[in-house]
């Protein structure tokens, strides 16, 4: 096609340039692999391959342009640099971090492997994945200290250190203008927490980012609160926000920060509906509809349970909980015979109790088919459905008998009652007979609204005779009570946003760290406070050291191990994980713990 001499090959190449200037690609790049495979060893190949990336470029074949314009910067050509500008401006607009670094092992220098680096740091850092960029910039520095990049990579580093100085917002009810009281030591014992955790933080010597406190009080004062989240989401510095602590404080401030952009994690929060604030809000308790769900899939799903009771407070605490608990039950399968509401602090539950006494005797009873009535067709025709004969209906009908849905219709009668739609009857329930167990009922929610209620509740449940394992929320994780009505409560279960191993070896060194920093034992709250922090620095450590990057940190995160508890946010950012705690001699210990979603 071409003869061997220098205005040949000129020409060839002059033609293939011609074609691409035309738009004409896929000719241009025909034309240069023919002169390759002819000519490989001639002056014009450096030229040739540098073309050959571009039309690979115009046509998105990125990886072969990445490879032509190697090629071409090999050959230190007249065209090298060119062929390295134009590599550099590829892998900065096309091609990933991942694919770049899939490019080192074909690497074949030293230069080459540092440019390779130099790229990875230089997007890791446009696209604000900060610990990308910081590995790529320690590589650099650590086996390629010789690398001709040096002027770009101080750029890098420079760039870098722009944002290695931020701040954690914390807006919490430190009380300062008041008197001692138990909101000011649950303030200031979470914000020991904090700090102890930042404090821990700064002395890692490999930590690049420098992080300090940057504090608001709320004075416990909705108003207060507001002015706090202006002033933190008003200060650039600050990636982050710890607190509120109460529900109706979080729900004044939150929409502020999420329209801000600002990450806002409440350790304690747990109403409902408060991270429904947008994508930047947090709550790293789980909510009361998390609480319910939680211990009606503990019930069903590791305990086995299909028949359950609720009783609860008929306050906002005790619904939301007792309707997610109901809610998830069903949607497992389980049937709810019965469901009574109390006045928090009521001392007397006859009512409730027998209610559930009479459900419970209702569907531990068998159900009567009477035949003593009127039968409707529809009634007639369900029941030929299932398998009972003609004759046998009109003979009943006859007699006006009354008789055992068993022994009409076979095994799970009960079931295929309820399916029919027909209506049965009981003999005589005797719910006054406090002699006769309620033993069908298998477990029975009650989501007390007090610690104080665990006596009032235990004791009655006894009393009145219904033998169901206790299903508890939080409130009765209390030692204290629980020992006093021991008779009543032992091997009660209930969930927990908080359980310590004392034995566990991180927890001890905790302990001991802190009581050596504060002359004082850490609190429930300090863990809150502690853990809360930790699981923001630990995403500052690894690139979240923006707002955007710290926000899409934490919704992405699996679950974050914290001493007090795992913090793994649901696709509602609520913590769907929770302890499973029992009482049992004299003690209380965790039997499970499980995410929820």
């Amino acid at each position: 096609m071409f003869s061997p001499n220098q205005r040949s090959t000129a020409a060839c190449v002059m033609r293939a340039k011609c074609l691409l200037r035309l738009n004409e690609p896929l000719e241009a790049g025909r034309i240069l692999r023919h002169f390759l495979s002819l000519y490989p060893s001639s002056s014009y190949t450096p030229d040739v391959e540098y073309t050959m990336g571009l039309v690979y470029l115009k046509i998105q074949r990125y990886d072969d342009a990445v490879q032509a314009f190697l090629s071409a910067w090999r050959r230190k050509a007249a065209v090298s640099g060119t062929a390295m500008d134009a590599l550099d401006h590829l892998l900065e607009a096309y091609v990933s971090i991942d694919d770049i670094k899939r490019q080192l092992p074909q690497a074949r220098s030293v230069e080459e492997r540092a440019f390779f680096w130099l790229k990875v740091g230089e997007k890791g850092a446009q696209s604000e994945k900060t610990a990308i960029a910081e590995a790529a910039l320690d590589t650099l520095y650590r086996n390629y200290p010789g690398n001709p990049f040096r002027d770009r990579i101080a750029i890098l580093r420079a760039r870098l250190e722009q944002r290695s100085n931020v701040k954690i917002g914390v807006l919490l009810p430190l009380m300062m203008k008041s008197e001692p009281s138990a909101v000011k030591e649950l303030g200031n014992d979470i914000y020991e927490g904090a700090q102890f955790a930042l404090e821990g933080y700064g002395s890692d010597s490999n930590v690049r980012v420098k992080v300090s406190l940057e504090t608001r009080d709320t004075e416990r004062d909705v108003l207060t609160a507001t002015r706090g989240i202006q002033e933190l989401t008003s200060d650039n510095d600050i990636v982050g926000i710890i607190g509120p602590v109460f529900s109706n404080e979080v729900v004044a401030v939150a929409s502020l920060a999420n329209r801000r952009g600002v990450p806002l994690v409440s350790p304690t929060a747990n109403a409902n509906g408060i991270a429904a604030a947008g994508q930047y809000v947090f709550q790293a308790n789980p909510d009361y509809e998390t609480r319910g769900r939680a211990m009606a899939r503990y019930a069903i799903e590791k305990k086995g349970f299909r028949v359950l009771a609720v009783l609860a407070p008929i306050n906002t605490f005790g619904k939301f909980m007792a309707e997610a608990f109901s809610a998830e039950a069903l949607r497992l399968g389980a049937k709810i015979v019965a469901t009574e509401w109390y006045e928090r602090g009521a001392a007397d539950l006859k009512d409730q109790l027998s209610s559930i006494r009479k459900a419970g005797l209702k569907a531990g009873a068998e159900p009567m088919i009477s035949f003593g009535g009127k039968m409707n067709r529809d009634e007639v025709a369900r029941l030929v459905q299932f398998g009972v004969s003609m004759k046998t209906i009109d003979s009943l009908m006859n007699k006006g008998a009354r008789i055992g849905a068993t022994a009409l219709l076979g095994p799970q009668a009960r079931r295929k009652v309820d399916s029919l739609g027909i209506t049965a009857v009981y003999d005589n329930l005797d719910i006054d007979s406090l002699e006769i167990p309620v033993t069908a009922i298998e477990g029975i929610y009650v989501p007390i609204s007090a610690a104080e209620e665990i006596g009032i509740v235990s004791s009655q449940l006894v009393y009145y005779n219904i033998q169901a394992q206790v299903l508890g929320s939080g409130e009765w994780n209390n030692l204290t009570e629980l020992d006093a009505n021991k008779r009543y409560c032992n091997n009660v279960i209930f969930e927990s946003d908080s359980y310590v191993n004392a034995a566990d070896s991180a927890y001890a060194e905790f302990v001991t760290a802190y009581f050596e920093r504060y002359k004082k034992k850490p609190s429930k709250n300090t863990l809150y406070g502690y853990d809360t922090a930790a699981m923001l620095l630990s995403m500052i450590r690894s690139g979240g050291n923006s707002r955007e990057s710290l926000a899409s940190g934490l919704r992405r995160m699996e679950a974050y191990r914290g001493l007090h508890a795992n913090i793994s946010f649901s696709t509602k950012r609520v913590n769907s994980w929770l302890w499973i705690l029992q009482y049992s001699g004299d003690q209380i210990n965790m039997i499970d713990g499980f995410n929820v979603e």
